[in-house]
Protein backbone atom coordinates (compact mmCIF):
# COMPACT_ATOMS: atom_id res chain seq x y z
CA UNK A 1 0.00 0.00 0.00
CA UNK A 2 1.43 3.41 -0.90
CA UNK A 3 2.05 6.23 1.56
CA UNK A 4 -1.02 8.20 0.53
CA UNK A 5 -3.30 5.27 1.24
CA UNK A 6 -1.72 4.69 4.64
CA UNK A 7 -2.20 8.35 5.52
CA UNK A 8 -5.80 8.30 4.33
CA UNK A 9 -6.68 5.20 6.31
CA UNK A 10 -5.28 6.72 9.51
CA UNK A 11 -7.43 9.79 8.93
CA UNK A 12 -10.45 7.58 8.28
CA UNK A 13 -9.90 5.81 11.61
CA UNK A 14 -9.54 9.13 13.40
CA UNK A 15 -12.74 10.39 11.83
CA UNK A 16 -14.54 7.21 12.89
CA UNK A 17 -13.42 7.73 16.49
CA UNK A 18 -14.71 11.29 16.48
CA UNK A 19 -18.01 10.17 15.00
CA UNK A 20 -18.45 7.46 17.60
CA UNK A 21 -18.07 10.11 20.31
CA UNK A 22 -20.55 12.54 18.72
CA UNK A 23 -24.21 12.66 19.69
CA UNK A 24 -27.16 12.29 17.31
CA UNK A 25 -29.52 14.90 18.66
CA UNK A 26 -32.43 16.61 16.92
CA UNK A 27 -31.99 18.99 14.02
CA UNK A 28 -31.24 22.61 14.98
CA UNK A 29 -30.82 25.25 12.28
CA UNK A 30 -29.09 28.59 12.51
CA UNK A 31 -30.84 31.64 11.07
CA UNK A 32 -28.42 31.59 8.14
CA UNK A 33 -29.26 27.94 7.43
CA UNK A 34 -32.98 28.64 7.71
CA UNK A 35 -32.66 31.47 5.19
CA UNK A 36 -30.74 29.25 2.76
CA UNK A 37 -33.26 26.46 3.20
CA UNK A 38 -36.19 28.80 2.56
CA UNK A 39 -34.54 30.10 -0.60
CA UNK A 40 -33.88 26.59 -1.93
CA UNK A 41 -37.08 24.97 -0.68
CA UNK A 42 -39.90 27.45 0.00
CA UNK A 43 -42.43 24.88 1.29
CA UNK A 44 -40.64 24.28 4.58
CA UNK A 45 -43.01 23.59 7.47
CA UNK A 46 -42.48 22.44 11.04
CA UNK A 47 -43.26 18.79 11.69
CA UNK A 48 -45.46 17.78 14.62
CA UNK A 49 -45.38 14.42 16.37
CA UNK A 50 -47.17 13.48 19.58
CA UNK A 51 -47.88 17.17 20.15
CA UNK A 52 -44.22 18.21 20.01
CA UNK A 53 -42.41 20.37 17.49
CA UNK A 54 -39.84 18.40 15.50
CA UNK A 55 -37.23 19.23 12.90
CA UNK A 56 -38.11 21.43 9.89
CA UNK A 57 -39.88 19.25 7.33
CA UNK A 58 -41.99 19.68 4.22
CA UNK A 59 -45.52 19.44 2.94
CA UNK A 60 -46.22 15.72 3.06
CA UNK A 61 -48.41 15.63 -0.03
CA UNK A 62 -46.02 17.58 -2.27
CA UNK A 63 -42.58 16.01 -1.96
CA UNK A 64 -40.75 12.70 -1.57
CA UNK A 65 -38.69 12.43 1.63
CA UNK A 66 -36.29 10.06 3.39
CA UNK A 67 -35.15 10.11 7.00
CA UNK A 68 -31.56 11.04 7.82
CA UNK A 69 -29.23 11.96 10.67
CA UNK A 70 -27.69 15.27 9.66
CA UNK A 71 -25.25 15.32 12.57
CA UNK A 72 -23.74 12.00 11.46
CA UNK A 73 -21.53 11.25 8.47
CA UNK A 74 -22.96 10.17 5.13
CA UNK A 75 -19.64 8.58 4.17
CA UNK A 76 -20.55 4.94 3.40
CA UNK A 77 -17.30 3.72 4.97
CA UNK A 78 -17.69 5.71 8.18
CA UNK A 79 -21.35 6.19 9.02
CA UNK A 80 -23.05 4.20 11.73
CA UNK A 81 -26.50 5.54 10.81
CA UNK A 82 -28.76 3.08 8.99
CA UNK A 83 -30.77 6.04 7.67
CA UNK A 84 -27.69 7.70 6.18
CA UNK A 85 -26.68 4.40 4.60
CA UNK A 86 -30.03 4.35 2.81
CA UNK A 87 -29.48 7.91 1.56
CA UNK A 88 -26.00 6.85 0.46
CA UNK A 89 -27.46 4.19 -1.82
CA UNK A 90 -28.66 7.03 -4.06
CA UNK A 91 -25.39 8.98 -3.90
CA UNK A 92 -22.74 6.25 -4.02
CA UNK A 93 -22.90 3.51 -6.63
CA UNK A 94 -21.25 0.14 -6.14
CA UNK A 95 -18.39 -1.14 -8.28
CA UNK A 96 -20.46 -4.21 -9.16
CA UNK A 97 -24.13 -4.71 -8.43
CA UNK A 98 -25.87 -7.74 -6.90
CA UNK A 99 -29.41 -8.66 -7.89
CA UNK A 100 -32.06 -10.32 -5.73
CA UNK A 101 -30.46 -13.75 -6.24
CA UNK A 102 -27.02 -12.41 -5.27
CA UNK A 103 -25.70 -12.64 -8.82
CA UNK A 104 -23.10 -9.98 -9.71
CA UNK A 105 -23.52 -7.62 -12.67
CA UNK A 106 -21.19 -4.95 -14.12
CA UNK A 107 -21.77 -1.44 -12.84
CA UNK A 108 -18.94 1.08 -12.39
CA UNK A 109 -16.70 -1.89 -13.12
CA UNK A 110 -17.62 -2.99 -16.63
CA UNK A 111 -15.45 -6.10 -16.98
CA UNK A 112 -13.22 -8.47 -15.00
CA UNK A 113 -10.89 -11.30 -15.84
CA UNK A 114 -8.60 -13.82 -14.17
CA UNK A 115 -6.70 -16.89 -15.26
CA UNK A 116 -6.12 -18.55 -11.90
CA UNK A 117 -8.33 -16.79 -9.31
CA UNK A 118 -5.25 -15.25 -7.68
CA UNK A 119 -4.73 -12.21 -9.93
CA UNK A 120 -7.67 -10.16 -11.15
CA UNK A 121 -7.86 -7.32 -13.67
CA UNK A 122 -10.84 -4.97 -13.52
CA UNK A 123 -11.93 -2.39 -16.09
CA UNK A 124 -13.85 0.69 -14.97
CA UNK A 125 -16.25 2.98 -16.83
CA UNK A 126 -14.23 6.15 -17.42
CA UNK A 127 -17.20 7.85 -19.07
CA UNK A 128 -18.71 8.33 -15.60
CA UNK A 129 -18.40 11.53 -13.56
CA UNK A 130 -18.40 12.36 -9.86
CA UNK A 131 -20.79 14.95 -8.49
CA UNK A 132 -18.01 17.55 -8.24
CA UNK A 133 -17.17 17.12 -11.93
CA UNK A 134 -14.23 14.76 -11.50
CA UNK A 135 -13.89 11.99 -14.09
CA UNK A 136 -13.89 8.47 -12.74
CA UNK A 137 -10.72 6.42 -13.30
CA UNK A 138 -9.28 3.15 -12.08
CA UNK A 139 -7.60 5.10 -9.27
CA UNK A 140 -10.98 5.92 -7.73
CA UNK A 141 -12.10 2.29 -7.79
CA UNK A 142 -8.78 1.07 -6.35
CA UNK A 143 -8.95 3.79 -3.69
CA UNK A 144 -12.45 2.69 -2.64
CA UNK A 145 -11.29 -0.91 -2.38
CA UNK A 146 -8.32 0.19 -0.24
CA UNK A 147 -10.72 1.99 2.11
CA UNK A 148 -13.00 -1.05 2.33
CA UNK A 149 -10.19 -3.47 3.10
CA UNK A 150 -8.31 -1.29 5.60
CA UNK A 151 -11.00 0.36 7.69
CA UNK A 152 -11.18 -2.26 10.46
CA UNK A 153 -14.46 -1.05 11.96
CA UNK A 154 -16.17 -0.86 8.60
CA UNK A 155 -18.70 -3.27 7.08
CA UNK A 156 -16.36 -4.66 4.40
CA UNK A 157 -13.13 -5.32 6.25
CA UNK A 158 -13.48 -9.08 6.76
CA UNK A 159 -14.45 -9.97 3.21
CA UNK A 160 -11.15 -8.60 1.88
CA UNK A 161 -8.86 -10.40 4.34
CA UNK A 162 -7.27 -12.38 1.49
CA UNK A 163 -6.36 -9.34 -0.63
CA UNK A 164 -2.60 -8.85 -0.75
CA UNK A 165 -2.26 -6.01 -3.22
CA UNK A 166 -4.19 -3.40 -5.19
CA UNK A 167 -2.56 -1.39 -7.98
CA UNK A 168 -3.66 0.67 -10.97
CA UNK A 169 -2.46 -0.41 -14.42
CA UNK A 170 -3.70 2.65 -16.34
CA UNK A 171 -6.64 5.07 -16.18
CA UNK A 172 -9.14 2.30 -17.01
CA UNK A 173 -7.76 -0.80 -15.29
CA UNK A 174 -6.62 -1.89 -11.85
CA UNK A 175 -5.27 -5.18 -10.55
CA UNK A 176 -5.98 -7.11 -7.36
CA UNK A 177 -3.86 -10.00 -6.06
CA UNK A 178 -5.07 -12.57 -3.53
CA UNK A 179 -3.28 -15.05 -1.30
CA UNK A 180 -5.74 -17.81 -2.25
CA UNK A 181 -7.68 -18.58 -5.40
CA UNK A 182 -11.24 -17.25 -5.53
CA UNK A 183 -12.93 -17.44 -8.92
CA UNK A 184 -15.85 -15.38 -7.62
CA UNK A 185 -13.89 -12.57 -6.02
CA UNK A 186 -15.70 -10.10 -8.27
CA UNK A 187 -18.94 -10.74 -6.33
CA UNK A 188 -17.32 -9.13 -3.28
CA UNK A 189 -16.97 -5.77 -5.03
CA UNK A 190 -20.50 -4.59 -4.36
CA UNK A 191 -18.89 -1.76 -2.38
CA UNK A 192 -19.58 1.98 -2.74
CA UNK A 193 -17.25 4.08 -4.88
CA UNK A 194 -16.10 7.50 -3.69
CA UNK A 195 -13.70 9.90 -5.35
CA UNK A 196 -9.97 9.52 -4.77
CA UNK A 197 -8.73 11.51 -1.78
CA UNK A 198 -12.12 12.05 -0.10
CA UNK A 199 -12.08 8.98 2.15
CA UNK A 200 -12.35 10.98 5.37
CA UNK A 201 -15.08 13.43 4.29
CA UNK A 202 -18.63 13.35 5.65
CA UNK A 203 -20.15 13.80 2.18
CA UNK A 204 -17.52 12.61 -0.31
CA UNK A 205 -18.39 12.92 -4.01
CA UNK A 206 -20.12 9.91 -5.53
CA UNK A 207 -21.35 8.95 -9.00
CA UNK A 208 -24.94 8.03 -8.10
CA UNK A 209 -28.11 9.30 -9.77
CA UNK A 210 -28.60 11.86 -6.98
CA UNK A 211 -26.22 14.38 -5.38
CA UNK A 212 -26.34 16.40 -2.16
CA UNK A 213 -27.65 19.95 -2.44
CA UNK A 214 -25.54 22.84 -1.15
CA UNK A 215 -27.49 22.88 2.10
CA UNK A 216 -27.39 19.09 2.42
CA UNK A 217 -31.14 19.10 3.10
CA UNK A 218 -32.12 17.38 -0.11
CA UNK A 219 -30.78 15.31 -3.00
CA UNK A 220 -30.99 16.58 -6.55
CA UNK A 221 -31.06 14.53 -9.74
CA UNK A 222 -27.49 14.30 -11.12
CA UNK A 223 -27.84 15.29 -14.75
CA UNK A 224 -24.56 13.65 -15.81
CA UNK A 225 -25.70 10.20 -14.67
CA UNK A 226 -26.47 7.89 -17.62
CA UNK A 227 -29.91 7.04 -16.18
CA UNK A 228 -30.76 10.61 -15.13
CA UNK A 229 -33.66 10.91 -17.57
CA UNK A 230 -35.23 7.71 -16.23
CA UNK A 231 -35.05 8.70 -12.55
CA UNK A 232 -38.63 9.23 -11.30
CA UNK A 233 -37.88 12.21 -9.02
CA UNK A 234 -36.11 15.53 -9.51
CA UNK A 235 -35.63 16.06 -5.78
CA UNK A 236 -35.52 13.83 -2.70
CA UNK A 237 -35.81 15.68 0.60
CA UNK A 238 -33.96 14.68 3.76
CA UNK A 239 -35.85 14.93 7.05
CA UNK A 240 -34.54 14.14 10.49
CA UNK A 241 -36.47 12.18 13.08
CA UNK A 242 -34.49 10.52 15.86
CA UNK A 243 -36.79 8.88 18.43
CA UNK A 244 -38.49 5.65 17.36
CA UNK A 245 -41.96 7.03 18.15
CA UNK A 246 -41.27 10.09 15.98
CA UNK A 247 -40.01 7.98 13.08
CA UNK A 248 -43.12 5.81 13.25
CA UNK A 249 -45.42 8.81 13.41
CA UNK A 250 -43.60 10.66 10.62
CA UNK A 251 -43.89 7.66 8.33
CA UNK A 252 -47.54 7.05 9.16
CA UNK A 253 -48.25 10.76 8.50
CA UNK A 254 -46.29 10.61 5.19
CA UNK A 255 -43.64 13.11 6.26
CA UNK A 256 -41.17 10.41 5.24
CA UNK A 257 -42.14 8.16 2.37
CA UNK A 258 -39.92 5.08 2.47
CA UNK A 259 -38.26 3.27 5.37
CA UNK A 260 -36.32 0.10 6.03
CA UNK A 261 -36.89 -2.23 8.96
CA UNK A 262 -35.29 -5.35 10.39
CA UNK A 263 -38.14 -7.11 12.20
CA UNK A 264 -35.73 -9.76 13.51
CA UNK A 265 -33.26 -7.22 14.90
CA UNK A 266 -33.04 -5.49 18.24
CA UNK A 267 -34.03 -2.14 16.70
CA UNK A 268 -36.97 -3.37 14.63
CA UNK A 269 -39.96 -0.99 14.66
CA UNK A 270 -43.62 -1.96 14.52
CA UNK A 271 -44.88 -0.15 11.44
CA UNK A 272 -48.58 -0.25 10.58
CA UNK A 273 -49.78 -3.12 8.43
CA UNK A 274 -51.65 -0.56 6.32
CA UNK A 275 -48.37 0.13 4.52
CA UNK A 276 -46.92 -1.94 1.71
CA UNK A 277 -44.13 -4.23 2.87
CA UNK A 278 -41.59 -5.47 0.35
CA UNK A 279 -39.44 -8.27 1.78
CA UNK A 280 -35.76 -8.16 0.87
CA UNK A 281 -33.72 -11.36 0.80
CA UNK A 282 -30.44 -11.22 2.71
CA UNK A 283 -27.38 -13.43 3.10
CA UNK A 284 -27.72 -13.44 6.92
CA UNK A 285 -27.98 -17.08 8.00
CA UNK A 286 -29.29 -18.41 11.32
CA UNK A 287 -27.72 -21.72 12.25
CA UNK A 288 -26.81 -24.15 15.03
CA UNK A 289 -23.17 -24.80 15.81
CA UNK A 290 -21.68 -27.54 17.95
CA UNK A 291 -18.78 -28.03 20.33
CA UNK A 292 -16.42 -30.56 18.74
CA UNK A 293 -15.21 -31.47 22.24
CA UNK A 294 -18.71 -32.27 23.50
CA UNK A 295 -19.29 -35.76 24.88
CA UNK A 296 -22.36 -36.05 22.66
CA UNK A 297 -22.07 -33.52 19.83
CA UNK A 298 -18.48 -34.32 19.12
CA UNK A 299 -20.04 -37.25 17.24
CA UNK A 300 -21.43 -36.61 13.76
CA UNK A 301 -24.41 -38.95 14.22
CA UNK A 302 -25.78 -36.72 17.00
CA UNK A 303 -25.17 -33.57 14.99
CA UNK A 304 -26.93 -34.99 11.94
CA UNK A 305 -29.92 -35.84 14.12
CA UNK A 306 -30.40 -32.13 14.84
CA UNK A 307 -31.33 -31.21 11.26
CA UNK A 308 -34.54 -33.22 11.67
CA UNK A 309 -35.37 -31.50 14.99
CA UNK A 310 -35.74 -27.96 13.57
CA UNK A 311 -39.23 -27.06 12.38
CA UNK A 312 -37.91 -24.34 10.11
CA UNK A 313 -41.24 -23.58 8.46
CA UNK A 314 -42.93 -22.89 11.80
CA UNK A 315 -40.00 -20.81 13.06
CA UNK A 316 -40.11 -18.67 9.91
CA UNK A 317 -43.91 -18.27 9.71
CA UNK A 318 -44.84 -18.07 13.40
CA UNK A 319 -41.80 -16.62 15.17
CA UNK A 320 -40.35 -14.47 12.38
CA UNK A 321 -43.74 -13.65 10.81
CA UNK A 322 -42.41 -14.43 7.35
CA UNK A 323 -39.31 -12.22 7.63
CA UNK A 324 -37.03 -15.14 6.76
CA UNK A 325 -36.86 -18.09 4.42
CA UNK A 326 -36.22 -21.62 5.68
CA UNK A 327 -32.97 -23.27 4.63
CA UNK A 328 -31.34 -26.55 5.59
CA UNK A 329 -28.22 -25.99 3.44
CA UNK A 330 -25.75 -23.09 4.06
CA UNK A 331 -26.53 -21.05 0.95
CA UNK A 332 -29.52 -18.82 0.28
CA UNK A 333 -32.49 -20.55 -1.41
CA UNK A 334 -32.45 -17.59 -3.83
CA UNK A 335 -29.00 -18.60 -5.08
CA UNK A 336 -28.72 -20.86 -8.15
CA UNK A 337 -26.35 -22.96 -6.04
CA UNK A 338 -29.07 -24.01 -3.59
CA UNK A 339 -29.56 -27.80 -3.91
CA UNK A 340 -33.29 -28.29 -3.40
CA UNK A 341 -33.10 -32.08 -3.32
CA UNK A 342 -30.40 -32.13 -0.63
CA UNK A 343 -32.28 -29.47 1.32
CA UNK A 344 -35.35 -31.70 1.33
CA UNK A 345 -33.32 -34.65 2.62
CA UNK A 346 -32.11 -32.51 5.55
CA UNK A 347 -35.46 -30.87 6.32
CA UNK A 348 -37.48 -31.16 9.54
CA UNK A 349 -38.94 -34.62 9.94
CA UNK A 350 -40.40 -36.16 13.13
CA UNK A 351 -40.11 -39.57 11.47
CA UNK A 352 -36.42 -39.14 10.64
CA UNK A 353 -35.81 -37.69 14.12
CA UNK A 354 -37.33 -40.80 15.71
CA UNK A 355 -35.24 -43.02 13.42
CA UNK A 356 -32.10 -41.08 14.31
CA UNK A 357 -32.82 -41.44 18.03
CA UNK A 358 -33.16 -45.17 17.55
CA UNK A 359 -29.96 -45.30 15.50
CA UNK A 360 -27.86 -43.52 18.15
CA UNK A 361 -29.15 -45.96 20.75
CA UNK A 362 -30.76 -43.38 23.03
CA UNK A 363 -32.89 -45.21 25.61
CA UNK A 364 -34.82 -44.40 28.75
CA UNK A 365 -32.96 -46.92 30.87
CA UNK A 366 -34.24 -45.86 34.29
CA UNK A 367 -37.86 -45.15 33.36
CA UNK A 368 -37.77 -41.47 34.34
CA UNK A 369 -39.08 -40.32 30.95
CA UNK A 370 -35.72 -38.94 29.81
CA UNK A 371 -33.39 -40.58 27.31
CA UNK A 372 -29.93 -41.64 28.39
CA UNK A 373 -27.18 -40.79 25.90
CA UNK A 374 -24.10 -42.96 25.53
CA UNK A 375 -25.46 -45.14 28.31
CA UNK A 376 -25.71 -42.35 30.86
CA UNK A 377 -27.92 -39.45 31.90
CA UNK A 378 -26.94 -36.35 29.98
CA UNK A 379 -28.36 -32.84 29.80
CA UNK A 380 -27.71 -30.99 26.54
CA UNK A 381 -26.28 -27.53 27.21
CA UNK A 382 -27.80 -25.15 24.64
CA UNK A 383 -26.88 -21.43 24.56
CA UNK A 384 -28.41 -18.46 22.76
CA UNK A 385 -27.82 -14.71 22.96
CA UNK A 386 -30.67 -13.09 24.89
CA UNK A 387 -30.23 -9.76 23.06
CA UNK A 388 -32.34 -11.12 20.18
CA UNK A 389 -35.93 -12.04 21.03
CA UNK A 390 -36.31 -13.85 17.71
CA UNK A 391 -33.25 -16.04 18.26
CA UNK A 392 -34.40 -16.84 21.79
CA UNK A 393 -37.84 -17.84 20.49
CA UNK A 394 -36.28 -20.05 17.81
CA UNK A 395 -33.97 -21.70 20.36
CA UNK A 396 -36.93 -22.33 22.65
CA UNK A 397 -38.82 -23.96 19.77
CA UNK A 398 -35.91 -26.29 19.04
CA UNK A 399 -35.51 -27.03 22.75
CA UNK A 400 -39.18 -28.02 23.02
CA UNK A 401 -38.88 -30.40 20.05
CA UNK A 402 -35.91 -32.11 21.69
CA UNK A 403 -37.60 -32.29 25.08
CA UNK A 404 -40.77 -33.71 23.52
CA UNK A 405 -38.55 -36.38 21.94
CA UNK A 406 -37.23 -37.30 25.39
CA UNK A 407 -33.95 -35.37 25.66
CA UNK A 408 -32.93 -33.40 28.72
CA UNK A 409 -32.03 -29.89 27.53
CA UNK A 410 -30.92 -26.83 29.47
CA UNK A 411 -31.35 -23.70 27.36
CA UNK A 412 -29.23 -20.84 28.68
CA UNK A 413 -30.27 -17.38 27.45
CA UNK A 414 -27.12 -15.32 27.93
CA UNK A 415 -26.31 -11.64 27.56
CA UNK A 416 -24.00 -10.84 24.65
CA UNK A 417 -20.73 -10.71 26.60
CA UNK A 418 -21.55 -13.87 28.56
CA UNK A 419 -22.65 -15.61 25.36
CA UNK A 420 -19.44 -14.70 23.55
CA UNK A 421 -17.36 -15.78 26.52
CA UNK A 422 -19.10 -19.19 26.57
CA UNK A 423 -18.44 -19.59 22.83
CA UNK A 424 -14.75 -18.78 23.18
CA UNK A 425 -14.30 -21.10 26.17
CA UNK A 426 -16.30 -23.97 24.65
CA UNK A 427 -18.75 -23.89 27.53
CA UNK A 428 -21.73 -25.41 25.68
CA UNK A 429 -22.89 -28.34 23.56
CA UNK A 430 -24.98 -26.38 21.01
CA UNK A 431 -25.15 -22.68 20.19
CA UNK A 432 -27.65 -20.66 18.15
CA UNK A 433 -26.05 -17.94 16.02
CA UNK A 434 -26.29 -15.69 12.97
CA UNK A 435 -23.68 -14.87 10.35
CA UNK A 436 -23.82 -12.65 7.27
CA UNK A 437 -22.28 -14.45 4.33
CA UNK A 438 -20.89 -12.78 1.21
CA UNK A 439 -22.10 -13.37 -2.32
CA UNK A 440 -19.25 -15.80 -3.05
CA UNK A 441 -20.85 -18.01 -0.33
CA UNK A 442 -17.48 -18.63 1.30
CA UNK A 443 -17.89 -20.67 4.51
CA UNK A 444 -14.21 -20.93 5.40
CA UNK A 445 -14.35 -18.27 8.13
CA UNK A 446 -17.10 -20.31 9.79
CA UNK A 447 -15.80 -23.85 9.26
CA UNK A 448 -12.14 -23.63 8.21
CA UNK A 449 -9.55 -24.97 10.65
CA UNK A 450 -8.44 -22.23 13.05
CA UNK A 451 -10.71 -19.55 11.56
CA UNK A 452 -12.20 -16.70 13.61
CA UNK A 453 -15.84 -17.83 13.60
CA UNK A 454 -15.09 -21.53 13.98
CA UNK A 455 -16.20 -21.52 17.60
CA UNK A 456 -16.89 -25.26 17.59
CA UNK A 457 -13.20 -25.91 16.76
CA UNK A 458 -14.00 -27.95 13.65
CA UNK A 459 -10.84 -29.62 12.32
CA UNK A 460 -11.44 -31.51 9.11
CA UNK A 461 -8.77 -31.52 6.39
CA UNK A 462 -11.22 -32.91 3.83
CA UNK A 463 -13.59 -30.03 4.57
CA UNK A 464 -10.72 -27.52 4.28
CA UNK A 465 -9.94 -28.94 0.83
CA UNK A 466 -13.59 -28.80 -0.26
CA UNK A 467 -13.85 -25.17 0.90
CA UNK A 468 -10.80 -24.23 -1.15
CA UNK A 469 -11.97 -26.25 -4.18
CA UNK A 470 -15.34 -24.51 -4.05
CA UNK A 471 -13.79 -21.05 -4.25
CA UNK A 472 -11.25 -22.07 -6.89
CA UNK A 473 -13.84 -23.66 -9.20
CA UNK A 474 -14.64 -21.88 -12.47
CA UNK A 475 -18.29 -21.42 -13.41
CA UNK A 476 -18.50 -24.61 -15.47
CA UNK A 477 -17.48 -26.87 -12.56
CA UNK A 478 -18.93 -24.78 -9.73
CA UNK A 479 -22.21 -26.74 -9.33
CA UNK A 480 -20.23 -29.96 -8.84
CA UNK A 481 -17.87 -28.37 -6.30
CA UNK A 482 -20.79 -26.77 -4.46
CA UNK A 483 -22.69 -30.05 -4.26
CA UNK A 484 -19.62 -31.89 -2.92
CA UNK A 485 -19.16 -29.21 -0.24
CA UNK A 486 -22.80 -29.16 0.85
CA UNK A 487 -23.00 -32.97 0.87
CA UNK A 488 -19.99 -33.12 3.20
CA UNK A 489 -21.37 -30.45 5.52
CA UNK A 490 -24.74 -32.21 5.54
CA UNK A 491 -23.21 -35.58 6.42
CA UNK A 492 -20.87 -34.20 9.06
CA UNK A 493 -23.38 -31.78 10.56
CA UNK A 494 -20.74 -29.28 11.69
CA UNK A 495 -23.41 -26.61 11.43
CA UNK A 496 -27.16 -26.92 10.95
CA UNK A 497 -28.73 -24.07 8.97
CA UNK A 498 -32.12 -22.76 10.12
CA UNK A 499 -33.04 -19.88 7.80
CA UNK A 500 -31.92 -16.77 5.95
CA UNK A 501 -33.33 -13.48 7.20
CA UNK A 502 -35.39 -11.05 5.15
CA UNK A 503 -35.57 -7.34 5.91
CA UNK A 504 -38.44 -5.01 5.07
CA UNK A 505 -38.77 -2.02 2.76
CA UNK A 506 -41.99 -0.17 3.57
CA UNK A 507 -43.81 2.50 1.58
CA UNK A 508 -47.28 4.01 1.21
CA UNK A 509 -50.04 2.65 -0.97
CA UNK A 510 -50.62 4.68 -4.09
CA UNK A 511 -47.35 6.58 -3.78
CA UNK A 512 -44.76 4.10 -5.05
CA UNK A 513 -44.82 1.05 -7.28
CA UNK A 514 -42.33 -1.01 -9.25
CA UNK A 515 -39.83 -1.47 -6.40
CA UNK A 516 -37.36 -4.38 -6.55
CA UNK A 517 -35.05 -3.74 -3.56
CA UNK A 518 -31.94 -5.81 -2.87
CA UNK A 519 -29.93 -6.37 0.29
CA UNK A 520 -27.42 -3.61 -0.49
CA UNK A 521 -29.53 -1.27 -2.61
CA UNK A 522 -33.21 -0.69 -1.89
CA UNK A 523 -33.26 1.61 -4.94
CA UNK A 524 -32.19 -1.18 -7.30
CA UNK A 525 -33.98 -0.65 -10.62
CA UNK A 526 -35.28 2.77 -9.52
CA UNK A 527 -35.63 3.81 -13.17
CA UNK A 528 -38.62 1.44 -13.25
CA UNK A 529 -40.42 3.09 -10.32
CA UNK A 530 -43.72 4.88 -10.64
CA UNK A 531 -44.09 7.74 -8.14
CA UNK A 532 -47.23 9.73 -7.37
CA UNK A 533 -46.66 12.31 -4.61
CA UNK A 534 -49.48 14.65 -5.63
Amino acid sequence: MNHFFRKTISLVSAAALLLSMAGCGGLTLSQEERTELQEEEPEVIVGQSIGQELAPTYAADQIFSLNSVQSSSFNPYLTSSAWNKVVGMLVYESLVELDESFQAHPNLITAWETQDGYTWTFTVDTSRSFHDGGVMTAMDAAYSLELAMNYENGPYYTRFRHVRGVSTLDTERFEVTLDRANMRFYTLLDIPCIEYGFGFGDRPPGTGPYAFSKSGRYLARFSAHPDAAQMPLDTIHLKEYSAAVDILQAFEDSYIDLVINDPNGMSGLGYSSANIIKYVNTSSMHYLGYNASSFIFGQSIYRLMMTYAIDRASIVSELMTGAAVAASVPVSPQSPLYPADLAQELAYSPENLALAIETIGARDLDGDGTLELGGRAYTIDFIVCSDSAVKVAAARSITKTLQDAGFAVNLRELGYDEYLDALKKGNYDIYYAEVRLCADWDLSLLLGTGQALNYGNVRDTQLDTLLMDFLASPEETLPVAARALYDHIGRSGYITPVCFERTETLYHRGVLSGLSPTQDNIFYGMENWTVDIR
